[in-house]
């Protein structure tokens, strides 16, 4: 009898050590705060379609959008447990160190000087910027922009990498997709430098504009978390492994990008490891 009982302790020892196994997700805890507050707050873009915009009814929409639905999920059982506030780009990393939200998905590119201040999680996305310009403007190549005028948006990593390259190139830094594509319209700068993603997806809808074909630098995208938050950063780092080992990203990203060459780009982007990690 003793000997049965003992067999029966092992066994359910041995299920819950498989159980837990089976689900890396549930196995990491939660910060106590968040925690007791019942929601998990993130800050997310809403003008970077198809990556986060304002949906038909007002609400953010989009691949991390859904990418932020899923940490609720993970988090508390249900999508909406994931509070989600649409952050300016300049005002993602001051929103996070101020405590108002507690991870950014908002195409936050991982740079040294950002490391400073910040975590990251694991990669979650990576891919390069490129360049949008006039359609009947004299500007081919990068090197042509040698003492013109750039649109970026403000805090924006392609910046440095430009300035190391093309040191007479001036910049003028606005806060959304929309202020700099009207910028571009209405002539107040040669060209407009954004995520690979973003500039061809205004390519696709505005005719007057052409992408310049050279990338601008490889950029690394992770969720943002406060320094020494590592309960967090585990669980985060668990729950994008989960979905990528899942294919969410297959299921997810024909659901906001139509044009199939874009949606294959994505999808290598979400899928496999960048290159510097080959």
């Amino acid at each position: 009898m003793t000997k049965s009982i003992s067999m029966l302790r092992l066994t359910a020892i041995a299920f819950a050590a498989f159980s837990l196994q089976a689900l890396p997700v549930a196995a990491q805890a939660l910060p106590e705060a968040i925690k007791q507050a019942g929601v998990i707050r993130i800050g997310v873009k809403c003008d970077s379609p198809p990556f986060g915009a304002s949906g038909t009814d007002g609400k953010p929409a989009g691949i991390e959008i859904e990418l932020a639905k899923q940490i609720g999920v993970a988090a508390f059982g249900a999508a909406d447990k994931a509070e989600l506030s649409c952050v300016a780009t300049d005002a993602r990393i001051p929103s996070l160190t101020g405590g108002k939200i507690d991870l950014i998905i908002a195409t936050l590119g991982k740079t040294p000087s950002r490391e400073q201040v910040i975590d990251y999680s694991d990669i979650y996305y990576w891919g390069s910027s490129r360049v949008i310009v006039p359609k009947d403007s004299k500007v081919q190549k990068l090197a042509d922009l040698d003492g013109k005028s750039m649109l970026i948006i403000k805090g924006g990593s392609q910046l440095k990498w430009l300035k190391e390259r093309i040191p007479s190139l001036e910049f003028v830094q606005l806060n959304t997709n929309a202020d700099n594509l009207q910028a571009l319209q209405q002539g107040r700068a040669d060209g407009y430098v954004g995520d690979a993603i973003t500039i061809a997806t205004l390519a696709a809808n505005y005719p007057e504009f052409r992408t310049l074909e050279e990338p601008v630098d490889l950029g690394f995208n992770g969720v943002g978390i406060r320094k020494g938050e590592e309960e967090l950063k585990a669980f985060v780092n668990a729950v994008l492994k989960k979905l990528k080992d899942e294919k969410f990203y297959s299921k997810t990203v024909p659901a906001f990008v139509t044009d199939p060459i874009v949606a294959a780009e994505m999808l290598t982007s979400f899928e496999t490891d960048p290159p510097a990690a080959q």
